[in-house]
Parts: C-alpha cells; structure tokens; sequence
C-alpha cells in the first residue's frame, strides 16, 4: 500500500453528506486509499509537512488515475509526507 491513513473522525453528517477528517502519510511517490463513500463529492487538503510542493490530489480515481469512484488519489509527494483531508462524499 502506497499510503497510510488514519480517520480522524469519520462519518460526521453534514446535510445530506457525510465527511470523513483523514490524515494521510505517503510511503511513495503516489497512490490512492478509499475513502469509504459511493462517491466523493469534495476534498480540502492541507500538508503538514511535505517536502515537495507540487502534490496533486485526485478524487473518485484510484492510483493509475482511473475513475473509480470513492477513491482519493494523490500524486507528487514524497515518502514521510503528510496531508490532513476533510473528504465529503455519500
């Protein structure tokens, strides 16, 4: 696995959504996890400490950048990186 990710608070309602808080740390250079949902309907990251500056974070695809819904992709990081994400999806 190329991330590992700790849900932080998970399945917190917000409307008719839910989100999840998820602090990811990078173990390569890219890779995705599931979040979880059907479908992610929006993502706000923020690195903690990332050594490169140009991450990119893609949702409903998996790591090859595929479409696969539910899925949270993030390309460009290091390994040790990082990234808290509020993700909300149904």
């Amino acid at each position: 696995m190329a991330f590992t990710t700790s849900f932080l608070v998970k399945n917190q309602a917000v409307g008719s959504k839910f989100q999840h808080y998820v602090r990811v740390t990078a173990d390569a250079a890219s890779g995705a996890f599931e979040s979880g949902f059907g479908v992610v309907d929006f993502i706000q990251h923020s690195g903690q400490s990332a050594t490169t500056a140009a991450y990119r974070v893609f949702m409903n695809a998996n790591s090859g950048l595929t479409a696969n819904n539910g899925s949270v992709a993030i390309s460009g990081v290091a390994s040790g990186d990082v990234i808290y994400m509020t993700v909300v999806g149904h």
